[in-house]
């Protein structure tokens, strides 16, 4: 069975998008603080849990997905991995981004549309006889039943809280789940 491919977002799942870090879900001592350049030179603050970053490392050093950046950062999501210590990854490839709304600055207002611009990669990668990890907090309000409709066993989709980004229990799913393709 071939490797699986995570489709990686950044704002919502690395990066928590609050002022104040949730301790409920990481302890203090545990985030990391830092920025990077997006779109326009403007940089924009970054807030990961350190278990997070952690857990992204070692998936990738033991070969266990090929993770790709998958964003409205695009281009500009080498520069988080940058700023937060992580592997050169490739971003997915979104011919569909330019042809959305988001190609300016990312609004914080969620706009739910019947045709969301990152669903066609995902919907690629299963179609290529690929597993899909997708971790987006948007998934939650963008993605549709009928969308995933013959996923099955072949994709998990984990959609963060925003303000925390992947929390301990998502990790353990996701390993887990990791874990259970190894043996296909």
């Amino acid at each position: 069975m071939a490797v699986p491919v995570w489709l990686l977002d950044i704002d919502g799942v690395i990066n928590a998008v609050t002022d104040d870090p949730d301790l409920r879900v990481w302890p203090r001592g545990q985030w990391v603080r830092a920025s990077a350049a997006s779109a326009h030179g403007i940089e924009w603050p970054l807030l990961a849990a350190r278990p997070v970053l952690d857990f992204l490392r070692r998936v990738h050093d033991e070969g266990r997905a090929e993770i790709r950046w998958h964003s409205t950062w695009q281009s500009y999501a080498v520069n988080v991995g940058v700023a937060l210590g992580l592997p050169d990854w490739p971003v997915a490839e979104c011919p569909e981004f330019a042809e959305s709304d988001d190609t300016e600055i990312a609004s914080p207002l969620i706009v739910v549309r019947h045709h969301w611009w990152k669903l066609p990669t995902a919907q690629r990668v299963i179609d290529g006889g690929r597993p899909l990890l997708w971790t987006d907090d948007d998934a939650r309000h963008q993605l549709r039943a009928q969308d995933r409709a013959g996923w099955d066993a072949w994709a998990l989709v984990v959609a963060p809280p925003v303000e925390s980004g992947l929390t301990p229990r998502q990790l353990r799913r996701i390993d887990t789940w990791l874990t259970e393709r190894e043996s296909w």
